[in-house]
């Protein structure tokens, strides 16, 4: 009789556990952020072929690059909004409230921020060479903040800040790998957020399959206790 009753308590436990993995199944959903990213990777690599190219006088490989670009960008404006609503709409599942509560309040923050170094670096007060430290600076910040106030069933924020973090501390201490020289120094800014932000949906995606797979357990076992 007891060992019947420990069993249906053990059982009564992971069951208790199902709102938690729904949460964090819905909380590192990351395939939208990496179709994002993946995009955005693709147009960064535009405009520097195009620069290149420019500097290189290849006039006209540089305008058609440059073009790609901005039919690229405009195209990701325009159907970014309507392919995230039927991905959503195809899952089942609405975008989490984090995302929504984060993008509300701190795209405007961050831009602001964004906008102030860039005038801080233009007068002079630090050499382009640290836009990555000192964008880390608030935008690690942010993501850690975001995470901690919106997002607590999951680590997106959290990973994705230390990451470019550990970056902006590389450039510090010139790391030749993630320190661009010569011409190109002070461009690290432009790979190092998607990038960074893209390892951080790959990791995150696959702890999403994980959740997914612990919420698939407890979810049969209430279906087989029933």
């Amino acid at each position: 009789m007891n060992a019947e009753q420990n069993l249906k308590s053990a059982e009564m436990e992971k069951l208790k556990e199902i709102p938690k993995w729904a949460r964090r199944y819905a909380e590192s959903r990351t395939i939208p952020m990496i179709v994002r990213l993946l995009v955005v990777l693709a147009l960064t690599a535009a405009v520097f072929f195009s620069v290149y190219c420019f500097l290189h006088k290849r006039v006209l490989l540089a305008s058609i690059m440059m073009g790609v670009y901005v039919v690229g960008f405009v195209c990701f404006l325009l159907l970014d909004g309507f392919c995230s609503a039927r991905y959503y709409a195809k899952s089942g599942l609405g975008e989490s409230k984090s995302v929504k509560q984060i993008t509300k309040y701190l795209a405007l923050p961050l831009i602001g921020l964004c906008f102030v170094s860039v005038i801080l670096e233009q007068r002079g007060v630090f050499p382009e060479h640290l836009r990555v430290p000192i964008s880390a600076s608030f935008c690690c910040t942010l993501l850690i903040f975001g995470n901690w106030r919106w997002a607590r069933g999951s680590f997106v924020g959290y990973l994705w800040a230390g990451l470019y973090g550990a970056w902006a501390i590389a450039i510090l201490f010139r790391v030749p790998v993630l320190t661009f020289p010569g011409r190109w120094a002070g461009m690290e800014i432009a790979v190092a957020i998607p990038l960074t932000g893209l390892v951080t949906g790959l990791i995150v995606h696959i702890y999403n399959r994980y959740a997914l797979k612990r919420l698939k357990e407890v979810t049969h076992l209430n279906e087989a206790g029933n």
